[in-house]
This record gives C-alpha cells, structure tokens and sequence, in this order.
C-alpha cells in the first residue's frame, strides 16, 4: 500500500514541471493499493482553485474520488492525535518545517500501514517510521 501525498496529485493534474514524475506514482495504482488521507482533497481543491477556477478543482477532486484502486482515509481523532506527536517529533524552524497537514498525511500513512509514502516536498526526508520517496 502507498500513500499519495497532495504534491502528487497537484503536479500531475496542473501538468507542472515534474507532472511526469508524478505520472508515474499514479501509475503504480495499476498494481499497488493507494491510500490518501481526506485533508489531501482540500488541499488539492485549494491548490487547483486557486491555480485554475472551480470547475477544474471539481474535476479534478472527482477524477481522485473515483481513481481505481485508491481509497480516501478520513482523519479519525487517533490520526490528529499522532499527527501531533509526529510534527512534534519533526518540525524544526528554519530546518525542517513540516506543515500540520503533511503531519496528517504521515501519521496517516503510518497508521494504515502504507509501506512508502510518495511527495514532492522535501520535508517528508528522513522520516523514521515510514520509507518516503521525495520524486
């Protein structure tokens, strides 16, 4: 199991720089189960709105809400709780900011049991509990 973190899903749908990268991640869910976290469907929203228009964001939130082989985690009270301890554990100003989201994400990935977890964002580097691939 992966989880897909938002970069992924904003890079590819707004065909950024590294949209081919994050091609492939998705590619992997011909395979792999995914797994993401409902805080990555209003930071996708956010993202694609604030980059395109409304009628994009839908799109795009409904193309991830039906993507074969994905399924959407809701954040249980367990999830916040060790989200906190993690940004706790990680977050270093200046160094290491690891915004309360991406905590999310991780504690997420983790209590699921995702093997890998896939961003684009450097903060996700040296996690201990899970292996992450920064692409």
């Amino acid at each position: 199991m992966i989880f897909i973190d938002s970069w992924v899903w904003i890079e590819y749908f707004s065909k950024d720089e590294r949209w081919r990268e994050a091609e492939n991640v998705l590619k992997k869910l011909e395979e792999e189960k995914g797994i993401v976290s409902s805080l990555v469907l209003a930071e996708v929203r956010y993202r694609i709105l604030r980059k395109f228009d409304a009628e994009k964001a839908d799109r795009v939130l409904n193309a991830i809400e039906n993507f074969d082989n994905l399924q959407i985690v809701p954040v249980t009270a367990e999830v916040a709780k060790y989200g906190a301890d993690i940004r706790d554990k990680y977050y270093r100003r200046g160094e290491k900011e690891l915004s309360y989201a991406d905590a999310i994400h991780l504690s997420t990935a983790i209590l699921v049991n995702c093997e890998e977890l896939y961003s684009g964002d450097p903060d996700f580097l040296d996690i201990e509990e899970i292996k992450t691939k920064v692409i």
